[in-house]
This record gives structure tokens, C-alpha cells and sequence, in this order.
């Protein structure tokens, strides 16, 4: 159920999407589940992430068709000052161009499991209307 997703943020502007995540089959079961998201410089990076949300809050929909997927929706969020105080990425941008960082956002299930639900870069552009 991973998918790979490129998610962009700009550094003047608070970020919360709503993201979309759909699934064939029977409704998952999500009594006392949580999601996580950490954003780090690399896939692996140790230490402290540079943006975490933790308990992330989301939502099961059901088919809009017959026959149709079932969406898992998910909403992460980071501040303006979080996204402004990230430090340059590993690809050294040239001014006015993106810093990318590496993702993923995690389900684990009331007992333990967990699934991967999307992992990717997090595209952070310098932004232009200042705040």
C-alpha cells in the first residue's frame, strides 16, 4: 500500500495538505490507530527528525463508486517558523532553488503492526511573498 509522493512546502508559508492515499479491499481496521510523519536530510538520517507529526489526524471514506477504492485521508502539518528554520539540504541549492529532504508516513495499527503508507522527497521551496 506504500506510495511514493513528492511533497512540496515553501519556507514563508505554513504547510498542511490533505493528502489522498486510496486502497482496494475492506475498510482497514483503524480503532486506535495512529499515524506518524518524520521528515529528515536522508532516508536513514539518525538522530532527531527535523519536522515530526506525531497522531496525525485522518480519515477512512469509503467508496464514492461502485467497484470503487476506499481513500485513506491524511493530514500533516508543519508551522511556517518549522519550515523556515530547516537547514540546507544535501543537493546544496543554488539561491532561489528547492532544498530536498526525504519522508515517509507511517500507520501502526492498534496492536502493534505497522504499514508504510507513503514515503518520498519533501520539496521545500525559499517561497517569495514574505510572511
Amino acid at each position: 500500500m506504500t506510495a511514493s509522493l513528492d511533497l512540496t512546502a515553501s519556507r514563508n508559508l505554513a504547510w498542511a495538505p490533505t493528502i489522498d492515499l486510496f486502497y482496494p479491499g475492506a475498510e482497514l481496521p483503524l480503532d486506535g490507530a495512529t499515524i506518524k510523519m518524520e521528515v529528515r536530510l536522508y532516508p536513514g538520517q539518525p538522530g532527531s527528525p527535523l519536522i515530526v507529526g506525531e497522531s496525525l489526524a485522518f480519515q477512512d471514506l469509503p467508496p464514492s463508486a461502485p467497484g470503487g477504492q476506499r481513500c485513506l485521508r491524511v493530514f500533516p502539518g508543519a508551522n511556517q517558523d518549522a519550515l523556515a528554520a530547516m537547514p540546507t539540504g544535501l543537493n546544496q541549492p543554488e539561491p532561489g532553488e528547492a532544498d530536498v529532504y526525504a519522508y515517509d508516513i507511517i500507520l501502526t495499527y492498534a496492536d502493534g503492526q505497522q504499514d508504510k503508507l507513503a514515503l518520498g522527497r519533501f520539496i521545500v521551496e525559499p517561497g517569495v511573498t514574505q510572511p
